[in-house]
């Protein structure tokens, strides 16, 4: 019986073996795509190409194809099949390239009609919605690696935007090669197929629609980079994005990149009561969904906006689970990318519209906020110019006040709009870039008072802007109001305390203890936009105002601090802001500042322990007048601990040198309308007296910034 069985069986195989059937033809299964199988089938037809069918008898698959098989094919067979797969390429290409392949033009399409008979190739979205570039073919063949070498079209000195860029709905095969270049872990699990993330990552459409609307609150008020009203219409109503296609990749990009954004906001708490599931876990998927889509879409070498969103967005909430400089070096593709579509300029070389040329401007505008905020998370240099972001901002308007089919923009308005937050984020970050003391890509401003002048345009530009505000009844007013005065308050320390160091820079003075004040005021502002309930929504941002700089300089006050009373004021603020951001840093070992912070509250904390030694045996210190900034290092005996009081204030901190003309304004300008009052430091400075290089605060300041700089992080 089991002979018999066995012979059945083995008979049974060999006819359905021999039966010739209908396969994939050529050119689907050359572009990975989904066929018909039709004599010609619809993809052929559709891009104007010769079909040419396969009809042959399928080959043994299994145990019993193993079985079937009588041993491994001779190379010369293999080598052959291989030269004549590439020979099938080659000619595909070239009918691929061929005028009648490339006619059919795109609806709503601003480029010119050859930018779109090169790309109108690739377009061949699936009739259920679903983009074809997912499809294995039938005998899961794959291109071989050295795909890459064949000649490529390209498309150059355009932007296309929104169902322009056809070649994201098919990309070539070979930019999977590049996922890993958006790989946040360096786990083996980004090696990933689409079928297995498709079923991991898949989410109910209610799941969706929350996520949505979770972005849509939390994330898109503070980096505004889309279109609220275009987005809700896509991924609430279930309409096509804009004017693309069903399919297209670019929209799947933009909508995974979504999702993402949404969760990386919530915290495992909130997570799990609102989806029923771990956080840790949807994050781990939806960034492999995003990568993986990114990689389709051909982000690298892409011409659509909308890629470069959704890329842009990916970085943005990568960042915020990954503090380490992966993400700091993944922005500079960002960067180029939008260098190539030409974003970096006020009037590119081709038509947009006007609809396009404001979300051009807020994707840069994004950029350099992304910039200025990872080079400050890295003590570096930013990437771009203060010029590139001042010549051609966004427009202060709400997103119901622009729609896609426009035909001129919409006057700026006075009031609170949607874009408020971004406007006063996008002068702070124009500022940065001034006082940062880097001649990397442009001379920075030096002089003392003109470094305060651009503090107090900041004043000006975020009052005016702030002038309608309601922060006691909605509570994004109140929120962005406190970023205003926290950003207020770093500035004014930064000009004081450059993040990066410049021999030839000496600070002037700032008498009695207002420097110490001034970085304990942004700590705790920065404390206050954590805890406080109207902020909540919002929190997830806290990575992005990472007041390390403000910790640095309190902790190098306090290390020479005199006065046991002045210390015990402000050793709780700073040691709670200590603790809280080595909370935010879940690798330590990647963090940059740890270690350099780490010495640094090590000196503050042994000077606390002295004063404290000294008050529990009743003796005063020596000079209980001074205060952290008056004190300097001998030059006869600099390891020999003794000090000196260069002092000249009176014991509630009123200067009694020169002030800069500059100063007395700005300390008059402190009341500002629609803000209220600004924390201000330019009383206590005295512009014509200078510290000395010996200084101890001033040398524990530019000993920290030497450590960050010396330090080689393995990441």
């Amino acid at each position: 019986m089991a002979d018999l069985h066995r012979q059945t069986t083995e008979a049974g195989h060999f006819s359905s073996a021999s039966a010739r059937v209908r396969l994939s033809c050529e050119k689907c299964q050359q572009r990975k795509i989904k066929c018909d199988k039709r004599d010609p089938c619809t993809n052929c037809q559709r891009i104007g190409i010769t079909c040419v069918p396969v009809e042959r008898a399928r080959l043994p698959r299994g145990r019993t194809g193993r079985g079937a098989t009588k041993g491994p094919l001779p190379k010369n067979t293999r080598l052959k099949d291989r030269i004549s797969r590439l020979e099938s390429l080659i000619r595909g290409i070239a009918d691929c390239g061929s005028p009648s392949a490339s006619s059919r033009a795109l609806p709503y399409s601003t480029t010119s009609s050859c930018t779109r008979s090169q790309t109108s190739v690739s377009r061949t979205g699936s009739a259920d919605g679903r983009s074809e570039a997912q499809e294995p073919d039938d005998d899961g063949s794959q291109i071989y690696p050295w795909i890459h070498a064949l000649p490529q079209r390209h498309d150059t000195h355009r932007t296309q935007y929104h169902g322009q860029n056809t070649h994201s709905l098919n990309a070539d095969d070979t930019a999977m090669r590049y996922q890993r270049l958006l790989s946040i872990s360096k786990s083996a699990e980004n090696e990933i197929n689409a079928q297995t993330v498709d079923r991991e990552a898949y989410v109910t459409r209610e799941t969706e629609q929350k996520l949505c609307q979770i972005y849509l609150q939390r994330v898109d008020p503070v980096f505004k980079i889309l279109h609220r009203p275009s987005l809700s219409t896509f991924l609430i109503e279930g309409k096509p994005y804009l004017d693309y296609e069903p399919g297209h990749l670019a929209p799947k990009a933009l909508k995974y990149a979504v999702y993402y954004a949404a969760i990386c906001s919530l915290d495992e708490v909130e997570y799990r009561y609102i989806f029923k599931t771990s956080k840790r876990v949807m994050v781990e998927r939806y960034q492999k969904k995003s990568e993986l889509i990114l990689a389709q879409a051909d982000y690298l070498a892409t011409n659509d906006m909308t890629v470069l969103q959704a890329f842009v967005l990916f970085l943005l909430s990568s960042r915020s689970q990954d503090q380490s400089r992966r993400v700091w070096t993944m922005l500079s593709i960002a960067l180029r990318i939008a260098q190539a579509l030409c974003l970096h300029m006020a009037k590119p070389p081709f038509p947009v519209r006007p609809f396009e040329s404001e979300m051009r401007r807020r994707l840069w505008s994004a950029i350099g906020f992304l910039d200025i905020q990872a080079s400050t998370g890295c003590a570096s240099e930013p990437m771009m110019q203060a010029a590139w972001l001042q010549s051609h901002p966004p427009s202060n308007i709400n997103d119901h006040d622009i729609n896609f089919e426009m035909g001129t923009l919409a006057p700026e308005s006075e009031g609170f709009t949607d874009m408020t937050f971004t406007m006063i984020v996008l002068k702070a970050q124009y500022v940065f870039r001034l006082l940062n003391f880097s001649d990397f890509t442009e001379p920075t401003v030096k002089p003392i008072h003109l470094r305060q002048q651009l503090v107090v345009d900041f004043q000006h530009t975020a009052s005016t802007l702030l002038h309608h505000i309601q922060a006691d009844t909605i509570p994004f007013h109140w929120f962005t109001r406190q970023v205003a005065q926290y950003i207020n308050a770093s500035m004014q320390l930064i000009t004081l305390r450059p993040l990066l160091r410049n021999p030839n820079y000496i600070p002037p003075r700032v008498h009695g203890d207002r420097l110490l004040r001034l970085a304990v005021d942004v700590l705790e502002k920065h404390q206050e936009l954590r805890n406080n309930p109207r902020a909540f929504p919002w929190r997830w941002s806290e990575y992005m105002f990472m007041p390390w700089h403000a910790l640095a300089v309190a902790a190098s006050e306090l290390s020479v601090c005199e006065d046991p009373v002045l210390m015990e004021r402000f050793w709780t603020s700073v040691e709670q802001a200590q603790e809280r951001l080595t909370s935010m840093v879940e690798d330590k070992s990647k963090d940059m500042f740890w270690k350099p912070m780490e010495n640094i509250m090590a000196q503050a904390q042994a000077r606390r322990n002295e004063l404290l030694d000294l008050s529990s045996v009743g003796t005063r210190p020596l000079f209980s007048k001074s205060t952290p900034s008056d004190i300097v290092v001998s030059p006869m005996s600099p390891q020999s601990g003794h000090i000196q009081s260069m002092s000249r204030v009176s014991h509630n901190g009123v200067a009694t040198g020169n002030m800069a003309p500059a100063a007395a304004s700005s300390s008059s300008s402190s009341e500002t309308i629609g803000l209220g009052s600004w924390s201000s430091v330019w009383d206590a400075v005295d512009f014509g007296n200078h510290l000395r290089e010996n200084e101890l605060s001033w040398l524990n300041y530019e000993n920290f910034i030497d450590d960050l700089n010396s330090i080689i992080m393995p990441r």
